[in-house]
């Protein structure tokens, strides 16, 4: 949540304290914040953004949807409602109408790169749900030129201290584990190849684990290129606040990886707290 420099002092520490109890779970604590800031600043934008985080939570779409059309109509220019409602309509299954909106977003608008890269990958997610798969190449190609655009030029860690992490990742597995992982090499690549996304992958993809699964290889033994497994250095930093909290979703990304590796579908992954 950005801060809203219109906010007084008092006000925007009412705003941060709700936002954290609302990361912290705390939903009574974040409603209360809500009333108050809404009590100080009714009409202003960053009450609506609470307002919907808080239904999201709730999962209560609906109030979450009428939050970001109230805050379109207060900032009619500001592209964050068109985009908070277009993730409202894909999370519920609803992916022609946040196409819809976000056709209509770039149509109008004149974005910054940031948030017209943010605005084509959720018009990718869009028609990969309603099985365009042109329309999904066409905006993640889009999305994979413009995020690699507007990367700060020096990453968050160094290519040295990321395969450390990476390999400290592995290093918590058991040794038989391990051992049966020593031919499956891990790349550390910057984001997902052209040629990758050519094939449908989603450009913003923190991890890949690329071939033939420990249960499906044939019982006389993997051939010579088994798997791979590729972390997305880039793509990773985008998501994490710190150096910190990037060690900690490395350190995710390579475990769910390699369950893939072995086997293990998404819903297993879910179960152990790695998607």
């Amino acid at each position: 949540m950005d801060d809203d420099a219109q906010l007084d002092p008092e006000t925007q520490s009412l705003l941060d304290d709700a936002w954290d109890a609302l990361d912290d779970g705390d939903l009574k604590a974040a409603a209360r914040g809500l009333a108050a800031v809404r009590a100080a600043a009714a009409d202003d934008p960053a009450v609506f953004e609470l307002e919907a985080g808080l239904a999201l939570a709730r999962e209560e779409p609906e109030a979450a949807l009428s939050a970001y059309h109230r805050w379109n109509d207060a900032a009619p220019d500001d592209p964050e409602p068109w985009l908070g409602s277009a993730e409202v309509y894909l999370d519920y299954g609803e992916p022609g109408e946040a196409a819809r909106l976000l056709r209509e977003l770039l149509a109008d608008f004149e974005l910054d790169p940031l948030d017209e890269a943010d605005a084509r990958h959720l018009l990718g997610l869009a028609c990969d749900e309603k099985g365009d798969r042109k329309g999904t190449v066409k905006e993640w190609l889009a999305v994979l030129r413009l995020d690699a655009a507007n990367e700060d030029p020096k990453p968050l860690m160094s290519a040295r201290r990321f395969e450390k992490v990476a390999a400290a990742a592995l290093d918590e597995l058991p040794d038989e584990i391990l051992a049966r992982l020593q031919n499956v090499p891990i790349f550390v690549e910057d984001r997902p190849s052209e040629a990758l996304v050519l094939e449908g992958l989603d450009p913003r993809t923190l991890g890949l684990f690329h071939g033939i699964a420990m249960p499906d290889q044939s019982v006389l033994g993997a051939g010579p290129e088994t798997g791979l497994i590729h972390l997305f250095q880039r793509n990773l930093e985008r998501v994490a606040e710190d150096e910190d909290d990037l060690a900690e979703q490395i350190r995710i990304t390579v475990l769910h990886e390699t369950a893939h590796y072995f086997g293990a579908g998404e819903d297993d992954l879910q179960r152990f707290g790695l998607n």
